[in-house]
């Protein structure tokens, strides 16, 4: 984030002033979200809500600038670019996060994507305004939480699935103790019991990795409530379902085209690290997750919680040798169709009440929601 002299002049660090001075003013407006950088004079970027557009008049002198800027943000993370090491992700020192591809896995210089970090980060109320989710599904994820329900947030690139992450945590309890465990760090929690891991990557051949696997196996050892890991895509995947399975309340993001295609991948990946057996993988899947919520990204580039699931184990009435996963739709987002704006016109619905709502009486002041007892209701009289 930029800092300021008190002539009131932003003032931002050297790898922004000197390397990304072409791009300074997409860096500082508030309302880009993302920089995508295809040549030394295809810049774009896209606004929150909007498609990415091109922006005009801006450009690198040439492929060599670029490429000169590119090596110089490796250079300030302790990084290499080059032949060996083509591809760059790191976090810049005002948190953004950038991804770099170059020769010879790219042909015209580099690719550069920047995803910035917000100013502040949206609570779900600010979602509701957005259009993201409304009361009730709020009221549902708030419960969730409360109940330290395992959850998995799913969704696509872009879709808002760490903006979310982010929002969950805000209902964690404030003497819970947490553990993030991220790449580059984009979780930003309030809890004064936080401690934020990040994974190491070597600087070069003599140099040591530090995976995101080997940070959950350490951070169990430091007693915390919740384990959250920023994006599973690894061999961190057997050691998070792990530790969900021996007591920790945890959340994690992974890349699903919808809810159940997110248990689908979280198996895909246990079944690329420690398991051998399909049946062995799946059932600890059933057994860790415990809520699926997926973001997703409508054709009108707004975005949505467009569905809730409860996980309830394994459906061995279908199968079993290889049973599906029993799920419970808890909330979802009904499209409808577009407007004269070409805007997505739909609705949220409330599902059916989770399969521990009688633990709900756990909870110190607290009650069942309207919209749950009033289902509940409905079911009873339509089962006279």
């Amino acid at each position: 984030m930029s800092q300021t002299t008190d002539d009131n002049k932003p003032v931002r660090p050297d790898i922004l002033k000197i390397t990304l001075n072409p791009i300074a003013g997409l860096m500082d407006d508030p309302e880009v979200t993302d920089i995508s950088i295809y040549s030394h004079e295809k810049v774009y970027s896209q606004r929150r809500g909007k498609k990415l557009e091109r922006v005009e008049n801006v450009k690198w002198r040439n492929e060599t600038a670029l490429m000169t800027a590119a090596k110089s943000i490796a250079r300030r993370m302790g990084r290499n670019l080059d032949d060996q090491e083509p591809i760059l992700d790191a976090r810049l020192p005002d948190k953004s996060r950038v991804s770099i591809i170059t020769d010879p896995c790219y042909d015209q210089g580099a690719c550069i994507s920047i995803r910035k970090f917000p100013e502040h980060n949206f609570t779900l109320s600010d979602l509701a305004r957005f259009g993201s989710i409304d009361d009730n599904g709020i009221a549902i994820l708030e419960i969730i939480v409360r109940m330290r329900k395992n959850i998995l947030i799913a969704g696509g690139t872009g879709s808002g699935k760490t903006t979310l992450l982010n929002s969950l945590c805000g209902f964690i309890p404030k003497a819970s103790p947490v553990v993030t465990i991220e790449d580059a760090r984009e979780i930003s929690i309030s809890n004064e019991l936080w401690a934020a891991f990040e994974s190491k990557k070597p600087k070069d051949s003599a140099d040591t990795e530090v995976p995101l696997s080997s940070l959950v196996r350490a951070s169990l050892r430091i007693n915390p409530k919740w384990v959250i890991v920023g994006e599973v895509r690894g061999k961190e995947a057997f050691d998070l379902v792990r530790a969900f399975n021996t007591g920790h309340a945890g959340m994690g993001t992974i890349h699903a085209n919808s809810a159940y295609d997110a248990l689908l991948a979280l198996e895909s990946l246990l079944l690329q690290s420690e398991f051998n057996s399909p049946r062995a993988a799946k059932e600890m899947v059933a057994r860790a997750i415990h809520v699926v919520v997926y973001s997703g990204e409508l054709p009108d580039y707004s975005r949505k919680i467009q569905e809730i699931i409860e996980v309830q184990g394994l459906d061995y009435a279908v199968s079993q040798d290889n049973p599906p996963y029993k799920t419970r739709s808890l909330y979802k987002y009904e499209f409808s169709h577009y407007d004269e704006n070409e805007k997505a016109v739909g609705q949220f619905l409330v599902g059916e009440p989770p399969s521990w709502i009688g633990n709900l009486k756990l909870l110190p002041n607290f009650k069942i929601p309207d919209f749950w007892q009033n289902k509940q209701q409905t079911d009873k009289e339509n089962t006279k």
